[in-house]
């Protein structure tokens, strides 16, 4: 107790940059305790689920012609029952369709937003949460019923009882649905996000169709198992594909070039340990390392650089009895009321930012910091404690009872120039693995798509009359900011479904092209895709047409294996996914699209399917993209549809999101490298500091026998640049190699040009140098005889 009150009296003793020491280390501390919990969260997602490792997710491996898709996460409704119904070790399994975000009113006219997802009766035995109101499995099993989640049951109900009460989804005007019960809320780590659980007995009551018994096609579904206790998932794949065999005719889709089978995958490797979540984390620790790190070595290096100053302090304590120990155990309480103050100013720091640490971790505060995640962090706080005590206790114990008499000349100079080389280390690893990312984001929402988007607005138009959707077309071509308007079944970037191209007369797939499905006349022409053969829709088809166009890719592989050789435009198709009778003529050829984002795979083939009918999706373009001509647009939308929700958006703003997580990670890779940076230039700063104090009279002497400012500067200059410049470059090195590691996810990349991190070192070593300068200039100018009056 009492080396703690002496600790605490030494936090406002000068010469000992406890202010500086402190508030590094506490920077460093939130930056990299933050960067841990979200690794901690990511890698315990849907853990939460009781005997998770009993729970498997349904999924597909699936071959058609060249294109290969392993772990394909959705199946066919029939087959989660039919696991149940037919193979023995599968305890209970459950269907789900996820619907997403959708708007709803109350019976009271409001408004809300929540995440649906459609499910079977037995989701809850599965997947279970605590159902606070209402009998799940009887709700879940009627048409037209559902369960909310506690947080959607207040807001609706503003503490009143919520069951009995009905809702509208806006996407499915005319059904009322009746809240049947509420539900325990889903935490945030898992991969299936919903608040609003429909009974999947309304799924025909909505559609007006169903394939809830379908067995191959239609493949939408989100599958689940929770297999007996010691039934191992491997041993179930037999009696899968027997299932398989016995609903699936294998012989008539292996003569169409189909491969189809199915797989278990655990429910806790579907977001925690795929390839992708693997890499975020180990980037995520080795980032959270390197600013830790930098932080620690700073802190020991102010401790070290201090001991000139106390030097004598310890010898007084030795003279009056200490032993190295009792040196120790002060170092050691000081250290731990320093780094207490640190971690106070860590979590203040974390509270005042909270916002934008929750934007950039995509997590709440309460979810990333749970009672394994405390334990953890507790435990990297303890190595902190250790590491940050452990080495100045040694080097203080060791000062000598004569230091009172004389002067102490020892500096640990070495021990200084380690631990600046260290995070140097760390900052040349940030810097350029952040230019890496950072290169690698904007070639992403730079990308040339084929099409331009740069002034497109859209807005669904789901539930709206077809009669409604022409006439707020007509209504919005009016504006003098709109230029032209368009309908479309999906827009390219959000487009995923794929069909099959048949040989004529056969069910042999040649081709399996991303559906871009229909879109109206001038649809081409709004987006400025480059028709390279044939012509673009236009207005001369009539509603009946049943013609397409097709892209550059899909035109040369469909005269490949047709043996076209006059070319495609005026032939016709068979295709899939597009009813009876499934024959098209090619009208003409665009330039290959973008569909989807950019991923693991490179352009596709794709088509475009003509329809004289407005389509869901309503595509404006503008003049010019402004919140001016967005507003213009909503305000007509409201106008010409009162009793509907429309919010436009903004194609590009779109197009950005879909790569969040790309800028969120550039984000925290940055914010790393300017922390890191900024503690390594106060250790620097100390560190020259020293130096300059240490070698005064040496450089008065230089001064006095010749030597200029350029000549001083060089001194210390070439002194720092001989540690800088080879920890740069090994920091540049391991940046090298992480940023080919998380550049494997992406088909399309930046060349990892050495010139690039050639740059990056020489730009960071200027700044270095900068601070060199700077901090030595007034040495360089100084008086020598100043230096020497003390001789």
């Amino acid at each position: 107790m009492k080396n703690v009150h002496i600790a605490f009296r030494s936090l406002f003793k000068k010469g000992r940059h406890n202010g500086i020491k402190i508030i590094s280390l506490g920077v460093g501390l939130a930056m990299g305790l933050v960067l841990i919990a979200k690794v901690c969260f990511e890698l315990s997602y849907d853990n939460f689920y009781p005997e998770s490792d009993r729970v498997f997710a349904i999924q597909e491996n699936v071959s058609v012609g060249e294109k290969k898709i392993e772990g394909y996460p959705h199946v066919s409704a029939g087959v989660p029952s039919g696991m149940k119904a037919e193979i023995p070790g599968v305890e209970s399994a459950t269907c789900a369709n996820v619907i997403g975000e959708y708007l709803f009113t109350t019976s009271d006219k409001k408004k809300y937003t929540g995440n649906f997802v459609m499910a079977d009766q037995y989701f809850f035995d599965v997947l279970p949460r605590k159902v606070l109101a209402g009998n799940a499995k009887e709700i879940l099993s009627r048409p037209l019923y559902a369960l909310v989640s506690e947080k959607i049951a207040a807001k609706i109900g503003s503490g009143k009882d919520v069951v009995g009460q009905t809702f509208e989804i806006a996407s499915f005007p005319g059904h009322l649905f009746t809240i049947g019960g509420v539900f325990e809320e889903v935490p945030d780590n898992t991969h299936l996000k919903y608040n609003m659980l429909v009974s999947l007995a309304s799924f025909e009551t909505v559609m007006g169709w169903s394939n809830l018994d379908q067995w191959f096609g239609g493949d939408s579904y989100n599958g689940y198992v929770r297999l007996e206790p010691g039934i191992v998932a491997e041993n179930l794949l037999q009696p899968m594909a027997e299932m398989l065999d016995r609903h699936v005719d294998s012989a008539q889709l292996k003569e169409r070039g189909i491969d189809y089978a199915l797989m278990l995958c655990p429910l806790e490797e579907l977001y925690a340990k795929s390839p992708a979540t693997k890499r975020m984390a180990v980037m995520l620790v080795a980032i959270a390392f390197a600013i830790l790190f930098a932080a620690l070595m700073n802190y020991v290096l102010l401790v070290i650089s201090s001991l000139v100053t106390r030097s004598k302090d310890i010898a007084v304590h030795k003279c009056y009895g200490a032993s190295g120990w009792n040196i120790s155990d002060m170092i050691f309480s000081e250290t731990f009321l320093n780094l207490l103050v640190s971690l106070g100013i860590s979590a203040l720091l974390i509270l005042a930012l909270r916002e934008m640490v929750e934007e950039l971790l995509s997590a709440s505060l309460l979810s990333l910091f749970t009672v394994d995640t405390v334990l953890m962090l507790v435990a990297v706080c303890v190595i902190v404690f250790l590491v940050a005590g452990l080495l100045p206790s040694q080097l203080f114990s060791k000062i000598p009872v004569a230091s009172v008499f004389r002067s102490y000349k020892e500096s640990r100079r070495s021990w200084k120039k380690v631990l600046l080389f260290i995070q140097f280390v760390a900052v040349g690893f940030l810097v350029c693995l952040l230019v890496v990312i950072g290169l690698q984001y904007n070639r992403m929402v730079n990308d040339n798509p084929g099409y331009k988007y740069e002034r497109l607005a859209y807005c669904r138009m789901d539930g709206v009359p077809g009669s409604s959707r022409r006439a707020l077309m007509d209504e919005l071509k009016k504006l003098p900011e709109v230029e032209d308007v368009s309908t479309c079944s999906s827009l390219p970037a959000f487009s995923g479904s794929g069909d099959m191209v048949y040989r004529p007369g056969t069910k042999e797939t040649i081709i399996h092209f991303a559906d871009l499905y229909g879109a109206n006349a001038n649809y081409t022409s709004l987006m400025e895709m480059s028709v390279i053969q044939g012509k673009g829709f236009d207005h001369s088809y009539s509603d009946s047409s049943r013609v397409v166009m097709i892209s550059r890719m899909m035109a040369d592989k469909l005269a490949l294996a047709l043996d076209w050789k006059d070319g495609v435009i005026g032939k016709k198709i068979y295709v899939s996914g597009h009813g009876t009778p499934n024959d098209f003529e090619i009208a003409g050829v665009y330039d290959d699209v973008r569909v989807g984002a950019i991923g693991s795979e490179l352009m596709g083939p794709s088509a475009l399917f003509y329809s004289g009918r407005p389509q869901n999706t309503l595509v404006i373009k503008l003049n010019k993209m402004s919140q001016e001509n967005m507003a213009r647009l909503d305000e007509t939308i409201k106008a010409t549809l009162p009793d509907k929700e429309m919010p436009v958006s903004s194609y590009s703003v779109s197009m950005a999101n879909m790569y969040n997580s790309s800028r969120l990670f550039r984000n925290a890779v940055m914010l790393g490298g300017i922390v890191t940076l900024i503690i390594t230039l106060i250790g620097l700063i100390g560190y020259i500091n020293d130096e300059t104090n240490r070698r005064g009279k040496e450089i008065a002497v230089r001064k006095i026998n010749g030597a200029t400012e350029k000549d001083i500067l060089s001194l210390i200059a070439s002194d720092v640049t001989w540690m800088a410049f080879p920890a740069l470059l090994l920091g540049a090195g391991a940046s090298y190699y992480a940023g080919e590691k998380w550049l494997q996810q992406f088909a399309e990349k930046i060349s990892m040009n050495v010139g690039v991190f050639t740059l990056s070192v020489a730009g960071v070593l200027l700044l270095i140098l900068g601070t060199v300068v700077y901090r030595s200039w007034m040495v360089a100018v100084s008086n020598p005889v100043e230096s020497l009056k003390s001789e």
